[in-house]
């Protein structure tokens, strides 16, 4: 019982942490001190990457991709750690992972108005599972420059990440009922996020009037 309510804890703990450092939003920061302007008055309205590269530029977008991903990445690797420290048997990386994520998509800082998540999620998905991770971004990021559709590229990744997870964690030799079945099901809740988060990317996918590289935004 005391394992039970140390592991739930320590959940608790991690979600909150993990939310908070989640609404460190870097395009935010960026625009508002470095730009003195708000990313999400300009483009698309998304506090990411992707709206800073249209508005500001390769490098602020190249320092919030790097800010949000090591965001993503430190947290999920922090709670890695200290779930091993404590001796959990639940690997509570993947809370941090699901809700620096929330943390990115709704700040407590601003107004809950922030990214998709992308960028903070490939960092989580590394350190999560660097095989899965590694085995998408050989596979998809190529297709970036052959569909030219950002974000139709971000939901293949979103999606085939649960079931990468799954290969990757069974054929380690991983029990079941206890690890491959809890992990696979809350990577695929950060799936299911980032599918939330890009809904209206989703409407103009579906009409065909979704933004890619090479064509003006309408």
């Amino acid at each position: 019982m005391n394992d039970f309510w140390n592991t739930v804890t320590a959940c608790i703990t991690v979600a909150v942490i993990a939310y908070l450092v989640g609404s460190i939003n870097m395009a935010i920061l960026i625009s508002k001190y470095r730009k003195s302007s708000d990313i999400r008055d300009f483009g698309s309205g998304n506090a990411g990457m992707t709206n800073m590269l249209r508005t500001y530029g390769r490098r602020a977008a190249t320092w919030t991709f790097v800010g949000d991903f090591a965001k993503g990445a430190i947290v999920v690797f922090i709670a890695r750690e200290i779930g091993k420290a404590s001796a959990l048997q639940f690997d509570i990386a993947y809370i941090a992972a699901l809700f620096v994520m929330i943390g990115h998509i709704y700040p407590l800082y601003f107004k809950f108005r922030g990214g998709k998540g992308i960028s903070t999620a490939l960092g989580a998905m590394f350190v999560l599972n660097w095989v899965a991770f590694v085995t998408i971004a050989i596979g998809i990021a190529p297709m970036v420059f052959i569909i030219k559709i950002v974000s139709a590229v971000c939901l293949c990744g979103a999606s085939l990440y649960p079931v990468l997870n799954f290969v990757v964690l069974w054929l380690g030799g991983r029990d079941m009922l206890t690890e491959v079945l809890p992990y696979t099901f809350l990577s695929g809740l950060m799936a299911l996020l980032v599918f939330y988060a890009h809904r209206e990317n989703i409407k103009r996918l579906r009409n065909g009037t979704e933004h890619s590289f090479g064509r003006k935004q309408q």
